[in-house]
């Protein structure tokens, strides 16, 4: 296993483990048209992990920059395929985001996930993060 940065061509795997992974079912189509517009932004990182051709998990990291405190990475997804998860790929894959995080001066990383993501919850405490407040997550959608 090896980590490597995203190419357009990861996307039919990256939309299967979405799916499988993380319950979002959003067309291959469309995943493919948000990873070129991702990797074209600044400051932003999303690297998978593979195994020869297989796609095993992913992570996305960006800039989380405000006026009361530090600069800090918002770690926007984790997801392993369901096939090959408990092999090390979510700690290899965060290893990797919070390498880059610390190589681009930020001070530690941010995360938000759901109450009902328990095991997601403990990989994370498990790998050192703590609970900094219970929040509530709005959208407001245009399109």
């Amino acid at each position: 296993m090896h980590i490597r940065d995203v190419t357009a061509d990861d996307a039919a795997a990256i939309s299967e483990i979405n799916r499988e992974a993380l319950g979002y079912d959003f067309p291959v189509q469309d995943t493919r048209a948000q990873l070129e517009r991702i990797v074209k932004a600044p400051n932003i990182v999303l690297l998978v992990a593979v195994d020869g051709e297989d796609v095993l998990g992913y992570i996305q990291l960006s800039d989380y920059e405000n006026t009361y405190h530090r600069p800090l990475k918002n770690l926007i997804t984790l997801a392993t395929s369901p096939r090959h998860q408990r092999r090390g790929v979510g700690r290899r894959l965060l290893a990797a985001g919070e390498e880059w995080a610390r190589a681009d001066g930020a001070c530690g990383v941010r995360l938000v996930t759901g109450q009902n993501r328990v095991d997601a919850r403990k990989f994370y405490a498990a790998n050192g993060y703590e609970v900094r407040k219970e929040q509530t997550n709005l959208i407001k959608w245009w399109s």
